[in-house]
């Protein structure tokens, strides 16, 4: 929601402008909790008694042109009408009629007449007459409804107004968010938005601000403003834009941070993510269901395609390694034929499910692409070839990832050395670090299912075992387990295994299961 633009409050220095947010003082609270009450106080008069308690506050020292922002703002969340009986319009026509009859009203006896001539044909008094000859004027109009809101909430909703005032003359912007991507470039679109999209790191999105083109156009500042909301939705964003100050004809530069003014923010509520069909939600239930050690994500970070952008409908990661799932249903020619376009320039691994009846011979050029898999579907997308492809792809990535680990050559001295903490610390997944390592184990390490152990402390936790064993003629196994986990060792029946001892089993409670060395 847009100021006017004589309400903007900025300061400028050195090539940097910069709104001037409205703190959460305990005065600016005070003054937002006074105008909310009036409001809220005032259902029923006019709006003119509004404006002069804005007045009367600008008269005690507080700051116009925020006084003023404040009301704006509020005036958005009030409904005024026009309270009378007879319309305006129609009772001034019947009034300047009436002058071709009397005479035009020089004096204040002849507007008498004219004005008891019109109150007597309506059945009004001349006071109401009077009354409602200007009521619809803004001034006149009625307070008839208002929707409140909390002090704070109205300074930060003035906050954001003031930085999307801001944006009405910016000649580019650029942002990066952690979300919500869907929302922004549908608004993108629907805006009539210019945009460039660009990776460093993480997505960056640049979008031509009307002052870049060759006209400046209230209608694109407009638009602009309106993508900002969306993006603040996110937990996490960045805003730079480039402002034409049009009082000096110069380029400030603007930036916001999440970390720095999401407090002072208002901040708008993501949208709940829903599926776009049946065949996306039935496929999204069958994967999650088929535990194969995949995540599954909905409408994930969008994937560049030359300088525009595909967001997929699904993203499928496991320990770093990224899928990324197209579904392209029921659309017209044109749309696919776009689509493929983009799909071309995309250089991320996609599988792309394509229903059956869109095959078409610009849609074979895709399996040309090593980065795209084409899988074709009728009624519902088929599991068992996503899933053969997503084992190829992990396959071929852990060897690669458990070849790395093995040319680092890691000298080793801790006791013990858990290999999925080893993954996280190198940066492989936990599989290929247990690969590395239990091909090839150090020389003086044991390699165990989930981690390795220094062969000293296997064989004092042999020791330990052994002398309980001879001093109570039997150990059980959870006594055991306490033993060797003090070592800093969480697979107790691998350990017993490598050392030669036998669990024997009571039933199926483990507190009865005994260990035993034949």
């Amino acid at each position: 929601m847009m100021l006017p633009s004589e309400l903007l409050v900025v300061w400028k220095r050195r090539g940097v402008i910069f709104p001037r947010y409205a703190k959460p003082s305990d005065d600016n609270l005070e003054l937002a909790r006074a105008i909310i009450e009036t409001y809220g106080s005032r259902v029923g008069e006019k709006k003119s008694v509004l404006k002069a308690f804005a007045g009367e506050l600008e008269d005690r020292g507080c700051e116009y042109r925020f006084v003023r922002g404040l009301s704006f703002l509020l005036d958005k969340r009030s409904v005024f009408k026009c309270n009378d009986r007879v319309g305006p319009v129609d009772l001034r026509r019947k009034i300047y009629q009436a002058t071709e009859k009397f005479g035009l009203p020089t004096t204040q006896e002849l507007r008498g007449r004219i004005i008891n001539s019109i109150a007597a044909e309506l059945k009004l008094t001349p006071d109401a007459v009077e009354e409602s000859f200007y009521a619809d004027l803004d001034s006149e109009l009625i307070l008839e409804k208002f929707d409140p809101l909390a002090p704070m909430e109205l300074l930060e909703q003035y906050n954001l107004s003031l930085t999307q005032t801001l944006l009405f003359d910016c000649t580019e912007l650029n942002f990066t968010a952690s979300g919500n991507w869907q929302g922004i470039f549908y608004a993108i679109k629907r805006l009539g938005l210019i945009y460039d999209a660009s990776k460093n790191g993480r997505l960056w999105v640049k979008v031509d601000g009307p002052a870049s083109l060759f006209k400046l156009n209230k209608r694109y500042g407009t638009a602009t403003a309106k993508l900002l909301p969306l993006i603040l939705a996110n937990p996490e964003w960045t805003v730079e834009a480039k402002i034409l100050w049009k009082y000096t004809n110069e380029i400030c530069n603007f930036k916001i941070e999440s970390w720095k003014h999401r407090a002072i923010l208002k901040q708008p509520q993501l949208p709940t993510i829903s599926y776009d069909s049946t065949v996306e939600e039935d496929f999204a239930t069958r994967f999650q269901a088929s535990k194969s050690g995949w995540h599954l994500k909905r409408e994930p970070e969008p994937v560049l395609a030359g300088k525009h952008v595909i967001i997929p409908d699904f993203s499928l990661e496991r320990d770093g390694n990224k899928v990324y799932l197209e579904i392209v249903g029921f659309w017209t020619m044109d749309y696919l034929l776009r689509k493929i376009g983009k799909l071309k320039q995309v250089n991320a691994k996609m599988l792309v499910a394509v229903n059956e009846t869109l095959a078409c011979e610009k849609l074979a050029d895709l399996k040309k692409h090593s980065q795209l898999k084409v899988i074709y579907y009728r009624d519902r997308i088929p599991l068992p070839p996503i899933l053969r492809y997503l084992e190829e792809a992990f396959r071929g990535v852990q060897t690669k990832q458990a070849g790395f680990v093995k040319d680092l050559h890691i000298v080793f001295t801790e006791p013990v050395v858990n290999f999925e903490e080893l993954a996280t610390r190198i940066g492989v997944s936990a599989e290929a670090a247990k690969t590395a390592l239990t091909e090839n184990p150090p020389q003086d390490y044991l390699a165990l299912p989930n981690s390795l152990v220094r062969k000293d402390v296997v064989e004092q936790i042999d020791r330990r075992i052994g002398d309980q064993i001879k001093q109570a003629g039997r150990l059980l196994f959870s006594e055991a387990a306490k033993i060797i986990e003090t070592d800093g060792v969480h697979d107790a029946t691998s350990v017993l295994e490598n050392l030669g001892y036998k669990v024997v089993w009571h039933g199926i409670n483990t507190e009865k299961a005994e260990v035993t060395k034949p």
